[in-house]
């Protein structure tokens, strides 16, 4: 009992160190590549795994906020000394020198924090906290390092009476300024 308790301390302690979020049972973004997973300093005991109501965050090398992911809870496995997951029910903050400037909610969520990045998908909902324009998409990739969200499938980004429709947009983390996507 004490041994099994000791592998899911073991489990739960490599999730929340590793942000680098990918779960095999739930929809799967459409990226073709899979996310960077980072290996710990112990090899993990193959295990599955649950995390209600995980917070999960990062921040820059100067202590600067980069995200911010709040969850119902966090699925996930570890297998051959990488642990991976996915959080249901999220919402989300994405900042820019250290404040929020969008936030977000979607059904799912995961992050990799070697490549700085956050994918949402499931029917994102996203608000800016900068200019209070609104994107709505079935999923988002966002690049802290680029400054920039690609959003895909069903877009609808409104400022105030304008609104654009289109199938992938990238637009820049407050929603300031978008661009068309290939």
């Amino acid at each position: 009992m004490r041994r099994r308790g000791a592998i899911g301390l073991l489990v739960l302690q490599a999730v929340l160190a590793l942000t680098a979020c990918e779960a095999p049972r739930t929809p799967q973004p459409a990226r073709s590549e899979r996310p960077a997973t980072q290996e710990t300093a112990s090899s993990l005991p193959e295990a599955q795994f649950q995390v209600q109501a995980p917070v999960l965050e990062q921040a820059d090398e100067h202590g600067k906020l980069l995200w911010r992911l709040k969850a119902q809870s966090l699925q996930g496995e570890a297998q051959g000394g990488e642990a991976q997951g996915v959080l249901r029910e999220v919402q989300g903050w994405l900042y820019r020198e250290g404040k929020p400037v969008l936030e977000f909610t979607a059904p799912y969520a995961r992050a990799d924090s070697a490549r700085r990045e956050v994918e949402a998908w499931g029917g994102v909902r996203a608000r800016s906290r900068v200019n209070n324009a609104e994107l709505v998409a079935g999923r988002i990739l966002w690049r802290a390092r680029e400054d920039r969200i690609y959003a895909r499938e069903s877009i609808r980004l409104r400022w105030d009476a304008f609104e654009l429709r289109e199938r992938a947009v990238i637009v820049d983390t407050a929603l300031e300024r978008a661009w068309g996507a290939r």
